[in-house]
């Protein structure tokens, strides 16, 4: 029986450091690939964020799926095994949009979906001759699917079950790998298949993983309709003009719906339109924030910074806006410039990057901006979010946005996940500060 090891790198850390907590949720693409697996071959399932890597057990063909802030840690993984004489295939958002950076690492690299080609890499392995680049077309559906979550098990994960309805996000924001990736299209599940893997499911709380749960608003009424029978609870992601459709809104309650993160990203107009987001209306936003928390939907608010229109007074302004508004949770990052995206290109052109590919660079840390923003200098803008997550986690803030019953504390559970989840992130402020890519070997002066 051929024998197949699939491994979820972490994205860096000291040896005997404890990895982020938030971050260890199930790694869905794993699963998927499992159940994409032939039951003739035998899968043994590594999560680089959770345990160790016995290198030494005996596999055939090793399968890494690599995002850009975890490809150093992944090439490190897969150079292990390559010194063994194991093959690896490397795939993932990163190894798609830097295929030929990929193969300097592995044996061959997936190019898109696994689910068009993940059969054929499988044939070319058992024949010995995987190797080189495995592309797959862009008109697949996303019939068929099945993860197989066994190779979760006795891992600690949170008890969050992860479900995709569908892939990709119509929106053309220029800092979105998810939106590059796709294309700039939505493509839905059959729902039937949905439901069926729902009903399989032994965790209470659902995330449905997609970018845009609204992304096809017809489709999205059909499915929450068919989820109002299992009387699941669950949270997603979604564009902010689902406030402003009554009868959605009103399906998606009734369907379970409990939060949902919302990428508000800026309250500065001019920011928006220079990301390519002009769909948010910051005039909007309280009315439809009231909206949503009238419907008991607690939500967690994203925002990004590092354009050209922030200033300091902005960075305030929004941590004030995140807490006016009560949020469940918010983040304020700097923005990424992510190879594939137009962003990374725009960055590129201009000359305006600190690392020549900053997610290999042996002094580039999480937390700094890799990029030299046009407004404020870098250094300024990471410190500017630090101080805007400190704020926002505060104690004092946690208490004013604890009193909105409605949305946040309506029962035992709720104020359970409000205040173990404030309080996690509090702690974690500091602690995702300056983390290596990759694992090093000893402790580096900063």
């Amino acid at each position: 029986m051929p024998r197949l090891t699939l491994i979820y790198p972490c994205i860096g850390r000291f040896p005997g450091d404890r990895y982020v907590r938030s971050w260890q949720m199930q790694p869905l693409a794993m699963a998927v690939l499992a159940g994409l697996t032939p039951p003739a071959w035998e899968v043994r399932f590594f999560d680089d964020r959770l345990e160790e890597i016995d290198y030494d057990a005996a596999t055939d063909l090793v399968g890494i799926s690599i995002e850009t802030f975890t490809a150093r840690r992944g090439y490190q993984i897969a150079a292990e095994y390559r010194k063994r004489g194991v093959p690896v295939v490397l795939g993932g958002y990163h190894a798609t949009f830097c295929p030929e950076e990929a193969l300097e690492h592995a044996d061959a690299v997936c190019v898109g979906e696994a689910e068009a080609i993940w059969s054929q890499i499988l044939a070319d392995a058992s024949a010995g001759k995987v190797a080189g680049r495995y592309e797959a077309g862009r008109d697949q559906t996303l019939s068929g699917i099945r993860p197989d979550r066994r190779i979760f098990a006795s891992k600690p994960y949170f008890s969050l079950a992860l479900v995709e309805t569908g892939r990709g996000c119509a929106f053309r924001c220029n800092f979105c790998s998810i939106s590059a990736f796709h294309q700039a299209t939505y493509r839905r599940r059959p729902i039937t298949e949905i439901i069926e893997e729902l009903r399989q499911l032994q965790e209470r709380y659902v995330f449905f993983v997609d970018d845009n749960m609204i992304g096809d608003t017809q489709n999205a009424r059909e499915l929450f309709r068919a989820l109002q029978p299992l009387g699941i609870k669950w949270v997603s992601q979604a564009s902010v003009n689902v406030a402003y459709d009554e009868e959605l809104l009103r399906l998606m309650v009734d369907s379970g719906c409990i939060g949902l993160l919302i990428g508000f990203e800026s309250l500065d107009s001019d920011n928006l339109a220079a990301m390519g987001k002009r769909v948010n209306q910051i005039e909007q936003y309280r009315h439809a924030l009231v909206r949503l928390r009238t419907s008991g939907i607690a939500i967690y608010g994203t925002f990004v910074f590092g354009y050209p229109h922030d200033t300091p007074a902005l960075y305030a302004e929004t941590v004030k806006f995140a807490r006016e508004e009560r949020l469940f949770l918010a983040a304020f990052n700097h923005v990424i410039p992510f190879p594939g995206t137009p962003l990374y290109q725009e960055v590129v052109d201009q000359g305006r990057q600190r690392y020549p590919r900053w997610w290999l660079s042996e002094d580039y840390r999480f937390g700094q901006v890799p990029f030299h923003p046009q407004e404020l200098g870098a250094g300024e803008v990471e410190e500017h979010c630090f101080a805007a997550r400190k704020a926002f986690y505060s104690g004092a803030s946690i208490l004013q946005r604890s009193l909105d019953v409605r949305a946040n504390c309506a029962n035992l559970a709720k104020i359970s996940g409000f205040f173990g989840l404030n309080l996690l992130l509090q702690r974690e402020v500091a602690q995702k500060r300056g983390i290596p890519l990759g694992v090093r070997v000893e402790r580096e002066d900063e």
